[in-house]
C-alpha cells in the first residue's frame, strides 16, 4: 500500500485515504434506458418524461382508434401493453369517463385526443406521433402495415411517418 492516497494539510497528522485520485475512474459511461424487450409504456415513459401521465396519453390516443382497429390490428398493440391498460382499452367509455368517438379524419382524430387527454391540440398531436411511433417499433412489420391499412388514409399517413 505504498501508493496509498494520504490526506495531507490541516492540523494533524496524514490521515490515510479510502479512494484516491489514481483510484477514480474518470470516464463517463453512456447507461441505455430503454432495454431490447421493453414494454411499450417504459419506451414511452423514457420518451415523455415522468411529468406525464402515460396511461392516460395511451388510452386517449388508441381509445379512438379502437373501434376501427377491431381485431388483429388492436391485438397487436394491446400485446405490447400492461395488462390493466388492455382491459380498459376493451371498455374507453369507461376507463376515460367520457364517450368516445371513433375518427373521421386526422383533424377530428386529433381533436379528439386533445379532448380526452384535455391538453391542447398542439401538445396532443406531439403525444400522438410519440404514440405512434413507439407503437409502430413494439409491433411486426406486418402488424404496423395491418394497422396502417385500417385507418383512414391522412391517419394512415400520420402513422407510418411518425419517428
Amino acid at each position: 500500500m505504498g501508493d496509498a492516497y494520504r490526506v495531507r494539510g490541516g492540523v494533524g497528522p496524514e490521515l490515510p485515504g479510502l479512494v484516491g485520485p489514481a483510484g477514480v475512474d474518470g470516464r463517463a459511461d453512456w447507461v441505455p434506458v430503454v432495454r431490447s424487450g421493453a414494454e411499450l409504456l417504459e419506451v414511452l415513459e423514457a420518451r415523455l418524461g415522468s411529468e406525464v401521465d402515460v396511461d392516460k396519453i395511451v388510452l386517449g390516443v388508441l381509445a379512438p382508434l379502437a373501434s376501427t382497429l377491431d381485431g388483429a390490428p388492436l391485438g397487436a398493440l394491446v400485446a405490447h401493453l400492461p395488462l390493466h391498460l388492455a382491459r380498459e382499452l376493451a371498455q374507453p367509455d369507461l376507463a376515460l369517463n367520457t364517450r368516445v368517438r371513433a375518427p373521421r379524419g386526422a383533424g377530428d382524430y386529433l381533436l379528439e385526443v386533445s379532448r380526452l387527454i384535455q391538453h391542447p391540440p398542439p401538445c396532443a398531436a406531439s403525444y400522438v406521433r410519440a404514440v405512434f411511433a413507439v407503437a409502430g417499433r413494439a409491433v411486426s412489420r406486418a402488424d404496423a402495415e395491418a394497422i396502417a391499412a385500417r385507418l383512414p388514409a391522412d391517419l394512415a399517413e400520420l402513422w407510418r411517418s411518425a419517428r
